[in-house]
Formats: C-alpha cells, sequence, structure tokens
C-alpha cells in the first residue's frame, strides 16, 4: 500500500474487507433471525441486552489484536521501504519476533478474560436491571461467548497479521467459509437439537475456531517469515521482556479506547432496560441493521490503519495526506449508499426480525433512520482514529472514547428519561459528532508539525 494511487489501494483493500464483514453480520443477523422466528421476542431480546457487555470485552480483545497488527504493519513498511520510525525493528527478524510476541500476548489475555469474567456474567446482568423474563436467556448467551473468547481473539489476531502484510482478500474467503459453518450450526443446535441462544452462542465460537485454523494453516504455507524459530522460542522470557511494551503499549491503548466506549453503551442499555422487552427487541433488531450500515465504513477504517502503518513505517508523510484525503471522500459515498437503504428498506428489514411483533418493528425502523442520517459523521471519525492510531498517536483516540462515553452517559441519564426511546435513538448519532472533534484537531497539528519540520 506504500505504491501507486491511495484511493484504489484503500478501495482494493477494502473490498475484501466489506465482503468479509458482510459475511459477519449476515451470520450475525442469521442468529436473530432464526432465534427470533424459533424462539420469540423474549429471546432475541435476551441475546440483544448482552450486545454492550459482549462489546465491552470483545471491543478490548479487538483492539489490542488491532494494535499488535499495526506494530507488524509498521515493520512491514519499514521492511518494504525506506525505513521509518520502527525502532531499529524493520529486519524481517522484527516482523518475527512482533507477530510471536503477540500471539503469546493473546493467549495470556484470553485466559485471564476468562478467568475474571465468567462468575461476574449474572451479577453484572442484575447490576443493569435486566429484565426477569429474559435474564436466563441473557446469562446462557453471555456465558459460552465470553468462555471462547481466547479463540476468537487469536482468530483476530492472525487475520489482522494477514491484512498486515497487505492481503485483506484471504481472510474474505475465511470469514465465508466461518459465516457458513455458523449459519448451518445455527439451524442444527437451535432447531434439532434444541439449544435455545446457547446454541447460537456455541455455533459463534466455533465458526471462529474453523476461521482461526483456515488461518494457522494459511500462515504456515504461505508466511512462513513470520514464523518463530526454535532460537526464537527458546528466548520467549527476554522476547517479552523486549517487545512487550512497544505491542502492549499500542494494544491495551486502542482496547481500552473501544472498552471506554462500551461503557457508555452498558449505561445506556440499563436505561433502556427500563422501557420494556419491546424496547429491546426493537434496539436488538435495529443493531443487526446498524451493522449493515456500519459494516463499509469500519472495513475503509481498517483500510486507513494498515494503509497509514505501513507508510509511516516507510516514511512516506505526504502519501498519508493523501490517503486520508481520499478515504474521506469515499466514506462520504458509503454513508449516503446506506442513508438511501435505511430509508427506502427500513421497514423491510425490521420485519425479518421482528414479523409477529409490530410495535417493535415500528420502533426498530425509528432507530435505524436516526442512524442512517448521521453515518457520514461516524465515517470520518472512524478515518480519522485509525489513522492517528496508526500513526501511534493514543492520546486524541483516547479522548475520542472518552467523549463518546460522556455522550452515552447523557443518554442514559438524561434523554432516555425525558424522550423516551428517541433519547435511545439519539445515542450514537450524538456520540459520533461529540467524538470525532479532538481527532480532527489533533490530525491537523500532527499535519502542521509534520510542515514545520518538528518531527522527524
Amino acid at each position: 500500500m506504500t505504491e501507486g494511487s491511495p484511493a484504489r489501494a484503500l478501495i482494493v483493500f477494502t473490498l475484501p474487507l466489506i465482503g468479509g464483514d458482510f459475511f459477519h453480520l449476515f451470520y450475525s443477523m442469521a442468529d436473530a433471525f432464526i432465534v427470533g422466528r424459533t424462539l420469540g421476542v423474549n429471546a432475541l431480546a435476551g441475546i440483544g441486552c448482552t450486545v454492550p457487555l459482549v462489546y465491552f470485552v470483545s471491543g478490548f480483545a479487538v483492539g489490542m489484536t488491532g494494535g499488535f497488527s499495526i506494530v507488524l504493519a509498521q515493520r512491514f513498511g519499514a521492511a518494504a521501504g525506506s525505513g521509518g520510525d520502527t525502532g531499529g525493528r524493520a529486519s524481517p527478524d522484527g516482523l518475527r519476533r512482533s507477530f510471536t510476541v503477540s500471539i503469546l500476548l493473546c493467549l495470556i489475555t484470553g485466559v485471564l478474560l476468562v478467568t475474571l469474567l465468567l462468575p461476574l456474567i449474572r451479577p453484572f446482568l442484575r447490576l443493569l436491571n435486566t429484565p426477569a423474563e429474559i435474564i436466563d436467556y441473557a446469562a446462557a448467551y453471555m456465558f459460552f461467548i465470553i468462555g471462547g473468547i481466547g479463540f476468537s481473539m487469536l482468530n483476530w489476531m492472525l487475520t489482522g497479521a494477514i491484512r498486515s502484510m497487505g492481503d485483506s482478500r484471504t481472510p474474505l474467503y475465511f470469514m465465508v467459509a466461518s459465516s457458513l459453518v455458523n449459519i448451518a450450526l445455527d439451524y442444527c443446535f437451535i432447531l434439532i437439537f434444541h439449544w435455545g441462544v446457547a446454541g447460537a452462542a456455541i455455533a459463534t465460537i466455533l465458526a471462529q475456531i474453523v476461521s482461526l485454523v483456515c488461518c494457522c494453516v494459511f500462515i504456515c504455507r504461505r508466511l512462513p517469515q513470520l514464523l518463530p524459530t526454535r532460537e526464537l522460542l527458546r528466548s520467549l522470557p527476554a522476547l517479552l521482556r523486549d517487545e512487550a511494551s512497544a505491542h502492549l503499549g499500542l494494544g491495551i491503548a486502542i482496547g481500552a479506547q473501544r472498552s471506554i466506549v462500551e461503557v457508555g453503551n452498558i449505561l445506556v442499555q440499563g436505561a433502556m432496560n427500563g422501557l420494556g422487552a419491546m424496547s429491546i427487541a426493537a434496539v436488538a433488531a435495529g443493531q443487526r441493521i446498524r451493522q449493515l450500515n456500519m459494516l463499509p465504513l469500519f472495513a475503509l477504517s481498517m483500510a486507513v490503519a494498515t494503509y497509514t502503518a505501513q507508510n509511516y513505517g516507510a516514511a512516506r508523510i505526504k502519501r498519508i495526506y493523501q490517503g486520508i484525503g481520499h478515504a474521506c471522500f469515499i466514506s462520504a459515498g458509503f454513508s449516503a449508499l446506506m442513508f438511501l437503504v435505511n430509508f427506502l428498506f427500513g421497514s423491510r428489514l425490521a420485519g425479518l426480525f421482528l414479523k409477529d411483533a409490530p410495535e417493535a418493528a415500528a420502533l426498530a425502523v425509528q432507530y435505524i433512520r436516526y442512524i442512517g442520517a448521521t453515518l457520514v459523521f461516524l465515517g470520518l471519525m472512524l478515518s480519522f482514529r485509525s489513522a492517528l492510531q496508526a500513526l501511534g498517536k493514543s492520546i486524541s483516540p483516547t479522548i475520542c472514547s472518552i467523549l463518546e462515553t460522556v455522550m452515552s452517559v447523557a443518554t442514559a441519564f438524561l434523554f432516555i428519561p425525558l424522550f423516551g426511546f428517541t433519547g435511545v435513538c439519539l445515542a450514537n448519532p450524538l456520540s459520533w459528532i461529540a467524538s470525532g472533534i479532538p481527532l480532527y484537531i489533533a490530525f491537523f497539528l500532527f499535519v502542521r508539525e509534520k510542515r514545520r519540520g518538528i518531527i522527524s
């Protein structure tokens, strides 16, 4: 991604990501479709109310692995280009060391998360005032999702490593395979084995394992330069000592930023739980459609992160500026397209999940139309945040996350009590608008300092 047209590089890298994310969303929507149609509105609400808690954990894990992948991409860019600010780790051995320590840190983090969080599932659900009629569904679903977070984390790390090497197509193929497995297992576990919402969770984890195995085989065969040598494996304590800070510094920062955002969403969920099962089910369905809206924007942001990291490693700063400008135009185009989808087909999409609950379906349509009208702010925020993270800037993205949380807290304690379900609809749009401000300022300051030669 260090050569040729920035717009073309971003689009070519983004399209396979959109395809992969689409299939991920497809099996997520299949979960909701099967649960909502076969197990009822309470089961769907039970899964829906776990979303902020699950995202709190998975967001940290995704952010941490994303940080590791950025370090790997910087080193790949430095090895491929003229060499930038990589701390002297631009050699092929630097790639191998980065990959090895990333896998080791993922294993350690996965074990810690499972050990700490499994006993806290029901206490958290009670703390959020989860309605009694759906709490058992929520607890059963979360138990298996959290229990398998280690496998998910390894899968995210390996797919991130492949993308860091400039290949966004291969993870798409693995995502397609795992999505098809997930959908097949959903039908099997829910409709044949009658495992209920636990079956949906188990299917999701097994699908992640399928992708994980595919990534392992691919890396062993096609990317042997990432695999640790025997000498490296014999010196794991020294490797951790030398490399952990470089990876954890960025990984924990990005993971914490994602989790901070989910703290606000958890509070919104707690406030929304007081509106009843119909509102919870409406948002559960609306969130699946919201994911469809956000899918191309998050895919583009991943492309921006890899693009920026590789070019920063190769010391091609002007090319970074060009890429961010092109990304803004591409993001605006995606936002306009999804805006039209929401307003033209919102009722039909909501009806897929809530066929026998017209009240909940009407609320879901209201929810996704608010989302569609403000997507452009999300797209801009994501592109600038990814660029700054790839540049190793952690302060402004952290402020961004804090502002997202502040707006969510305002929604939970002010807008929902005053405006009811409309307050729920305002949560995401307000947070996207507010949180982008520090990012735009920080990037402007970075550009100005670079032009003055203050930053080397």
